[in-house]
């Protein structure tokens, strides 16, 4: 069955951690395909309920335990609003936009919920941002692994006309596999790459020069 992977530090098919199937890639694929038309479908809902919540606090009086509850209310669909239209985002074709690495890091982080440890260069950026965001969480979420202390040490230098970022990922999680796969395919298809040395995955991305 074809597999698909990710590359070690010397550019050949990364034998540490093998690869991930056609059919785990596929799987990935076909929920993928349902994105577009579920994000519609919340969009909607959520706009109703965003209603809804705007009435009751309305016909509320001020001050009492029900227009309290809908304040709340509120402010978690506004967040929940921001979630989807970030996953909207990702849905889009991709349009490459300028974007600073700590920026993108910065988000990459946040996404995965993961604390990263290190100072990153001021290397500047242009590329789809939405899609670049959810790579470098996929393998953010990867190197942490499902342990609660999800820190992990980066660092970064310019190497050329790229950014090299190592992430230490000393033991990757064991369905790491198809997150690392897709993540070096949305590098390799904006100039970058995916590498790893066993130690640290190493993430290459072109800078604005």
């Amino acid at each position: 069955m074809t597999e698909l992977g990710h590359l070690d530090d010397e550019g050949r098919p990364c034998a540490r951690h093998g690869a991930a199937s056609l059919d785990a890639i596929l799987h990935l694929a076909a929920i993928g395909s349902r994105v577009a038309g579920f994000n519609h479908d919340l969009a909607s809902k959520l706009q109703g309920l965003m209603m809804a919540l705007d009435e009751i606090a309305e016909l509320s009086p001020a001050d009492t335990d029900i227009a309290r509850a809908a304040e709340l209310a509120h402010a978690v669909s506004k967040e929940l609003n921001k979630l989807l239209a970030s996953n909207r985002a990702l849905a889009k074709p991709p349009v490459r936009a300028p974007i600073a690495l700590t920026e993108l890091a910065t988000h990459a982080s946040a996404r995965s919920g993961v604390t990263l440890q290190g100072k990153l260069p001021d290397a500047q950026l242009e590329l789809p941002v939405p899609l670049v965001t959810h790579a470098l969480a996929l393998v953010l979420d990867a190197a942490a692994g499902p342990g609660r202390s999800r820190m992990l040490d980066v660092t970064a230098q310019l190497a050329g006309a790229c950014v090299e970022l190592r992430v230490t990922a000393p033991i990757l999680a064991s369905d790491a596999n198809a997150s690392l796969a897709l993540a070096s395919w949305v590098f390799a298809r904006e100039g970058g790459q995916l590498r790893c040395d066993g130690e640290c995955v190493i993430v290459r991305l072109p800078i604005v020069t």
